[in-house]
């Protein structure tokens, strides 16, 4: 079946959020979150080809970012926050959570229970920044995304899926499959 991405406007925690989506609703959904200074749109080549392989797809545009909302407040900015949005964002499309709250287990930081898979170029500066290789590569990250799995693409820069688009389409259809 051929999908068009679709655009959509959220509200969320008091901002207007931009979401852009491809996919039959009732298809298992698969969350796309982008980096600085990406917008959903760096996503494309993935969306379509999860799209194409039977789940639906999704990629919002954080908060400051593309066309959704910035923060009223600079202290608003953070990973918290970012989850609280994700979260605000699922329970919006009606897809059933895919993250735990602190106010669902009482804990003071969000974990990501569900398989995850990050996807990073070994050139990327983001590694580069203090404590950041470490995080990921300590296992410390962990913690946070507790069933998270790592890719690393050799050549890949902080703009690994616009260079290598075929290469991350078959990581994560790889990695769908495996959790399907």
């Amino acid at each position: 079946m051929l999908y068009r991405i679709v655009h959509k406007f959220i509200e969320v925690n008091g901002l207007k959020l931009h979401v852009a989506e491809i996919g039959n609703i009732s298809s298992p959904a698969v969350v796309f979150l982008h980096g600085f200074p990406e917008i959903w749109y760096s996503w494309r080549h993935q969306m379509i080809a999860v799209a194409n392989a039977g789940y639906r797809a999704i990629a919002p545009d954080f908060r400051g970012y593309g066309l959704s909302d910035p923060s009223p407040a600079t202290e608003d900015i953070g990973f918290s926050v970012l989850v609280d949005d994700v979260l605000a964002i699922v329970d919006s499309l009606d897809i059933n959570k895919i993250l735990s709250s602190e106010e669902e287990y009482g804990i003071e930081d969000p974990v990501i229970k569900n398989p995850m898979l990050l996807i990073v170029g070994e050139k990327d500066y983001f590694l580069k920044f203090p404590g950041v290789e470490d995080f990921i590569t300590s296992g410390t990250v962990k913690q946070f995304a507790s069933d998270l799995e790592i890719e690393y693409v050799a050549e890949g820069s902080h703009f690994v899926q616009e260079q290598f688009p075929e290469k991350l389409n078959r990581l994560i259809l790889a990695f769908l499959h495996k959790h399907s």
